[in-house]
């Protein structure tokens, strides 16, 4: 694809002579992958259509660049001199709408009109800041918790400690970490595996780029903690290629921290082995599935296996893997360093530690924050992001990415916390909030989800793969939509559905039904 723009069937024969896979195998990673798929030309341009960039223009942008370039999605010039392409999510939610040119991202008013006078510049990065007196995961890497496990703890000390603080993981599911931790560190196996999940592919989201762009040290120390905690020597990162600057910024920090002894056979004189590799996808979001990342990480299509055997058992070449959220690994520095108690006093009567939120360009001030779990929603939306800019009010959220269902203005006084969140039918997922505002048209929202959902299904169960796109069909054609026939759908889906992109699709949709049925069109 860098070479020619495009994969022939002669790419893949050759490609499958050198990997020994069959070609039928390397057809199907070929044919999986988003990057592989759209030709490109000389330029190619990506345009997002993530749900950040819908709040802010309802895909007015992607129709105008397809219009001024005489180009659909997808499409390439007769020439060859220019392509466009759709990318779910660039990570400037903060600043939307935007474009990828390149390794250039371009975003914000005025982006549609330089893509096409060729004059693209490098969007701002968004404001980073805590409300901690003491910030957590806001602060570069120091190694501390390293160098003091190293000294003061034995692995099964640092483990007991990670338990005792119940990280709860912040990439959806809020497992607790520790628990994790316990099954690998006790499962058997030649070697043992870390994996940093770090396609952070939630629409709205962009919390795992500034870490892993802005504090790389802190998100590698975590790994590192977490590979002395279970018996560990290596662990794995995989960004997004739609974020380009992840990965130089993660290899450079794992290059200093070598050069300072942090990283690498017998660190620190303490007998630990430890290193990194760091990959990057190729456009994928189911690929965020702990079994699917593992597969793409093997170089294999990043479809969805079945548990059990889960990861900690069997996951990372058969060997026993954690597989952790970068900002969960994030946390356990500080953990490392002050304890299990001063980690749960950050929140007191809430869940333990801090979390990171970050809001969309309908907000006044958006940007990255660092927050106490159970602070009301309505504050962190209009004192820490300022409401909503040009005079327009909240019509609703959607917290957590795509799997998180969607709450009303009515209901922006409850905690920002698992519980109360979930009791909602919302998620703190990755800790992404994104605001509609009151132009919105929720019929659009909700056909927005759905062709996301279908288009980004690994295709592995037919619940999922077949159920989203009928619903999709639903919202898009121009007639009622049977609200039975809907409901018993989405029921298919959370009871069918391998994984959580499946089974958790349905809820937003259950949110919109409960909360905007008049908007809907139904019958």
């Amino acid at each position: 694809m860098d070479h020619r723009g495009e994969i022939t069937d002669e790419d893949r024969r050759i490609a499958a002579q050198a990997s020994g896979l069959p070609e039928a195998a390397v057809y199907g990673v070929s044919t999986f992958y988003d990057d592989l798929l759209a030709p490109r030309g000389k330029r190619h341009l990506r345009v997002c259509t993530g749900t950040a960039c819908f709040a802010a223009t309802a895909d007015a942008h992607v129709g105008e660049l397809e219009g001024a370039l005489g180009l659909e999605l997808g499409g390439r010039s007769e020439d060859g001199s220019v392509s466009l392409a759709e990318t779910v999510c660039l990570g400037f939610c903060h600043s939307s709408p935007a474009v990828r040119d390149g390794d250039l991202v371009d975003a914000g008013p005025g982006v549609i009109e330089r893509v096409l006078r060729d004059a693209t510049v490098q969007a701002p990065e968004p404001e980073w800041r805590s409300v901690l007196d003491e910030p957590v995961l806001t602060r570069p890497g120091d190694w501390s918790g390293l160098t003091r496990a190293l000294a003061c703890l034995a692995p099964e000390q640092l483990l007991a400690e990670v338990k005792a603080a119940n990280v709860r993981g912040r990439g959806g599911a809020g497992f607790p970490a520790g628990s994790k931790w316990e099954f690998t560190r006790a499962a058997q196996g030649k070697q043992k595996f870390i994996v940093a999940n770090g396609d952070e592919g939630d629409p709205g989201s962009y919390i795992d780029k500034y870490l892993m762009e802005q504090s790389p040290a802190l998100v590698l120390e975590g790994m590192a903690l977490a590979g002395f905690a279970v018996g560990a020597d290596h662990g794995f990162i995989l960004t997004r290629s739609e974020y380009p600057r992840s990965k130089p910024a993660l290899e450079a920090a794992a290059e200093a921290a070598r050069a300072e002894g942090l990283l690498g056979e017998d660190i620190r004189g303490s007998g630990f082995d430890f290193d990194v590799t760091v990959l990057e996808g190729a456009g994928s979001y189911v690929v965020g599935e702990e079994t699917a990342l593992l597969a793409c990480i093997e170089g294999l299509r990043g479809t969805v296996s079945a548990r059990p055997p889960f990861p900690a058992v069997r996951g990372l070449y058969g060997m026993p893997t954690v597989v952790n959220n970068t900002e969960t690994l994030a946390n356990i520095p500080f953990i490392a360093r002050e304890g299990a108690a001063e980690y749960g006093a950050l929140s007191p009567g809430a869940t333990p530690g801090s979390k990171l939120v970050c809001f969309n360009e309908r907000f006044n001030k958006p940007g990255v924050y660092e927050v106490r779990f159970g602070t009301p929603v309505r504050e962190l939306c209009e004192q820490l992001a300022g409401g909503m800019r040009d005079g327009r009010s909240i019509k609703a959220l959607q917290i957590g990415g795509p799997l998180g269902g969607i709450l009303p203005a009515s209901k922006l006084d409850i905690q920002f916390d698992f519980d109360p969140l979930a009791a909602e039918g919302c998620m703190v997922g990755h800790g992404g909030i994104l605001a509609f505002d009151d132009r919105t048209d929720m019929r659009a929202v909700a056909r927005h989800l759905l062709r996301f959902g279908a288009d980004e299904s690994c295709g592995k169960c037919f619940p999922c793969r077949i159920g989203l796109r009928r619903a999709h069909d639903m919202f898009a054609a121009d007639q009622p939509v049977d609200r039975v026939g809907l409901e018993q759908l989405l029921e298919a889906l959370e009871l069918g559905s391998l994984c959580a992109h499946g089974g958790g699709m349905p809820a937003p949709i259950r949110s919109l039904l409960a909360h905007f049925p008049d908007e809907l069109g139904l019958r």
